[in-house]
């Protein structure tokens, strides 16, 4: 009631009451009021506080998304490279396996010439063994002396031998006449095979081996033969081309001793020979024909052996010059 006047009024205890009543309403809905602002405002600071924290999950949330994509990023680089490796992979595999191959057929191939390694050493050990023993053949073949060796010339008792073949017959000891031919085929040979390696040439006369049936040819008269040869008993007195023959070989032998004594004044046979006979000039200093002709089968033999005994120093001789000259 006062505030409807400007003039203050005494009130009454009603009013009062009823003022006090008013105010104890507008008090009561203040606190009211005040109490929702409180909370309101523990609200506000209760969501100021959700804010940040808000912003730091928000932060964190976006750190955690750069991480994660950064990851992604590593992942799909690993990716690719676990790609590329498994295509290496596969690529090295084959490799491998191309490898394993190649060394399978190496293995194959290195057993394959080790095989024929070793047969090509065995050869080689026995192409050494052939080559040493071909090498102790020709040095021994080197000292070995050719014509000693293929001419042996000797003596059995009253018979001059060439390779055991004896040259001449006794009365008591008659010689087959195979055997005498043979001694003759032997001894043409040699004489010819010394002046062949001293190319000598023979005058008048060409010796012919014709092994058990050799024989000289006259160089004048080229149709006559002149046989080293012979057949049945002791040669006939009329049957004078074995004589002739074995005369002209003397004289071959002859004119292989002039020939070596032209380059050798020291060379000397140990028997005389001239015009079919053979002296015996440091013995009995006798001369023996070497013809069958009005002789004796002792004589003959001996002349016989007389002339092996000059061809065998002969023989010695062209050793000596041409041992070691091919």
């Amino acid at each position: 009631m006062s505030g409807q006047t400007d003039v203050d009024h005494p009130l009454c205890e009603e009013c009062t009451d009823t003022l006090l009543d008013q105010l104890d309403q507008q008090l009561r809905i203040i606190e009211d009021e005040c109490k929702d602002y409180r909370e309101f405002l523990e609200k506000l600071k209760l969501t100021e506080d959700h804010s940040t924290e808000e912003q730091q999950l928000e932060s964190q949330l976006n750190k955690l998304k750069a991480e994660e994509k950064e990851l992604m990023r590593v992942l799909k680089q690993v990716e690719t490279e676990r790609s590329d490796i498994a295509r290496e992979v596969v690529v090295e595999t084959a490799e491998s396996e191309r490898l394993d191959q190649e060394e399978e057929k190496y293995w194959q191939e290195y057993g394959e010439y080790k095989r024929q390694l070793l047969e090509l050493e065995d050869d080689q050990r026995s192409v050494d063994n052939q080559l040493r023993y071909a090498q102790y053949q020709l040095d021994k073949l080197r000292k070995t002396n050719v014509f000693n060796a293929t001419f042996h010339i000797w003596h059995s008792g009253h018979f001059g031998t060439i390779n055991n073949f004896r040259l001449g017959r006794l009365p008591s000891v008659p010689v087959e006449w195979s055997e005498i031919n043979a001694a003759w085929g032997q001894t043409v040979l040699l004489l010819h095979s010394l002046a062949k390696k001293m190319n000598l040439k023979f005058e008048r006369y060409r010796l012919v081996p014709y092994g058990n049936h050799s024989f000289l040819e006259s160089l004048t008269d080229k149709s006559k033969e002149l046989p080293l040869y012979g057949s049945g008993g002791f040669r006939f007195f009329w049957d004078t081309k074995f004589d002739q023959a074995m005369v002209a070989f003397l004289d071959c032998l002859q004119q292989f001793k002039e020939r070596v004594e032209r380059g050798d004044t020291g060379f000397c046979l140990p028997y005389r020979m001239a015009n079919g006979k053979i002296e015996d000039t440091g013995g009995s200093g006798g001369s023996y024909s070497i013809k069958i002709q009005f002789n004796s089968e002792e004589q003959w033999t001996k002349a016989l052996k007389f002339m092996l005994t000059n061809l065998k120093w002969g023989l010695a001789w062209v050793s000596s010059q041409f041992t070691h000259k091919p």
